[in-house]
């Protein structure tokens, strides 16, 4: 029995917006160093108001992260500043619509 990988680009093209939360996700690179490094910057706050789920077991390894949308702003910051690059936030739209309709998307990394 095989084990299907998600790909982070199939994850990225099909994400919707929370009504709430922004959601983050993020991609990491192979090697164990790069995931402890991820995961303490994903926690840099606390691990109060933060929701991390691994979709992929296999490397490399895909989080979709949901939290504020300011704590949101800061993790996309300190993970690109640490070389983190394939990386996609979506932010709750600012009218109060459809959680379908994303107000702000931002992608890095494209290949």
């Amino acid at each position: 029995m095989s084990k299907q990988v998600v790909s982070f680009d199939a994850l990225a093209s099909s994400l919707l917006s929370d009504a709430r939360r922004a959601q983050v996700l993020l991609e990491v690179g192979p090697g164990r160093d790069r995931l402890d490094q991820a995961r303490a910057i994903l926690l840099l706050d606390g691990e109060q108001g933060i929701d991390i789920e691994r979709i992929n077991q296999e490397e490399p390894a895909v989080f979709l992260v949901r939290t504020s949308p300011e704590r949101a702003r800061r993790l996309v910051i300190a993970l690109t500043e640490n070389g983190f690059t394939r990386l996609k936030s979506i932010y709750p739209s600012r009218s109060g619509g459809k959680a379908a309709e994303p107000a702000e998307s931002q992608e890095l990394g494209r290949r």
